[in-house]
């Protein structure tokens, strides 16, 4: 626009000097116009060195520019007048320009040189206007005069300041974008190692974790296969390969749930639901696992509390932190699961009087990269995804997840969630 600005400016001094080849005023209108239009366009075109297109300030501009035109065809066959308010007009555009580079382009240093050499060249031609009305019909463009010279030297210092003003930020402008593209990257490059990190994880998860569950199941179906195995280790067997099954079902489930997290496929689909069907349900699935411990599991409602979430996300939360403190809680302990509700959020607490943590274990067990492992009561594995999903998705679901523990009294895990659905992006 810079450039299609200079050029109106001289197609109209070019049409004004060969004026006496066109018909009367005919000239003259075309000039003012092109003259009075080249003022917003280069004040505009300065303005848009960033890319951005301003839209209110462009029509502000266009209207501007018709009214002085239209003020102009007024008086257009008086040459002072003609000549204030075309010098005018320039004042107003580069004044505009230079207070809108100086108020909204703080990120570039370059847009205050421009803005200041804009703002002295505004007040200069407010000056020379004056001068001009003040001189009446005495006022020649051609003759020599005091504010004449020093036009001549201002426009030159304004189109050297300009340009100079331009190249700073073009530099600017390009460093600006370099650094950008390399936060980008740097960005990329670290999303990257997480994913490797995880991918590296999700491997060693399925070489090692599943690979033994499945040997024993393999092993176990074999003994059961024997014919002089009798009724009573047949069932033992089959009890065994059942727990088995379900623990490494549970493997599967958090080992695609944890690949969804880490990839962003992991959906969120909230509903109304009962929290007391929800936790009696994933009772009864793990009273199985208890039971085989002589673990106390149980669950004492003090009301039917309803919320609004995603039932998947919660169950897998709740199906982790249960299945952790049968784990860790030793035969004939006992698992209370309680839950209370205030009008905003509800609280969720799995308690047990298992092995407990010390401080150090607590901070590792909520860090994925980690990878802390350690055996059950029962020496029951695990891949130390389990917690780390628990925090993830109760943070999902805009909750908290804490802890309490003592070593050898037991752990108490909380959880709050939002009555009314609060999914984090």
């Amino acid at each position: 626009m810079v450039a299609l600005g200079i050029g109106f400016q001289v197609f109209a001094i070019v049409i004004f000097n060969f004026r006496e080849a066109f018909p009367p005023l005919l000239p003259i209108r075309i000039s003012n116009f092109l003259m009075i239009f080249s003022f917003p366009l280069i004040s505009f075109g300065l303005l848009s060195f960033d890319g951005i297109i301003r839209k209110k300030l462009l029509w502000a501009f266009t209207a501007i520019a018709f009214l002085v035109f239209f003020g102009s065809l007024i008086v257009e066959e008086n040459n002072t007048m003609l000549n204030v308010i075309r010098i005018s007009s320039s004042s107003i555009f580069f004044g505009i320009g230079s207070y809108y580079l100086f108020t909204n382009t703080h990120k570039y240093k370059s847009a205050i040189l421009i803005s200041g050499v804009l703002l002295i060249y505004s007040i200069f031609q407010l000056i020379r206007a004056f001068n001009i009305y003040q001189l009446g019909q005495t006022y020649i463009y051609t003759t020599n005069s005091l504010v004449g010279n020093w036009f001549l030297i201002i426009s030159l210092f304004v189109i050297s300041g300009s340009c100079i003003g331009f190249i700073m930020l073009l530099k600017e402008i390009d460093q600006k974008t370099i650094l950008e593209k390399n936060i980008i990257i740097e960005h990329s490059k670290l999303k990257l190692e997480e994913l490797n990190q995880t991918q590296n994880k999700l491997f060693s998860i399925i070489a090692h974790d599943l690979r033994n569950p499945f040997n024993n199941i393999v092993g176990l179906s074999e003994l059961l296969k024997e014919s002089d195995t009798d009724k009573g280790q047949a069932i033992e067997y089959a009890d065994l390969i059942n727990s088995t099954a379900k623990n490494t079902l549970n493997l599967l489930d958090n080992l695609l749930n944890w690949a969804k997290s880490q990839t962003g496929e992991l959906s969120f689909t909230p509903s109304k639901i009962k929290l007391t069907k929800v936790i009696s349900e994933i009772i009864w699935l793990k009273e199985s696992l208890a039971k085989a411990k002589h673990i106390s599991l149980t669950y004492s409602p003090t009301r039917d509390i309803e919320l609004y979430t995603d039932r998947n996300i919660l169950d897998t939360i709740l199906r982790n932190l249960i299945s952790n403190a049968i784990k860790f809680t030793k035969q004939g302990g006992y698992i209370i699961v309680l839950a209370t509700a205030d009008e905003h959020q509800v609280q969720i607490s799995i308690c047990d009087n298992g092995v407990g943590m010390n401080q150090e274990t607590i901070r590792k067990i909520f860090d994925p990269s980690s990878t802390m492992t350690s055996l059950g009561t029962e020496n029951e594995g695990g891949s130390g995804l389990g917690l780390v999903l628990c925090r993830e998705f109760v943070k999902r679901l805009n909750g908290h997840l804490w802890v309490e523990s003592v070593v050898g009294k037991g752990s108490k895990f909380i959880f709050t969630l939002p009555l009314t659905s609060g999914a984090m992006g």
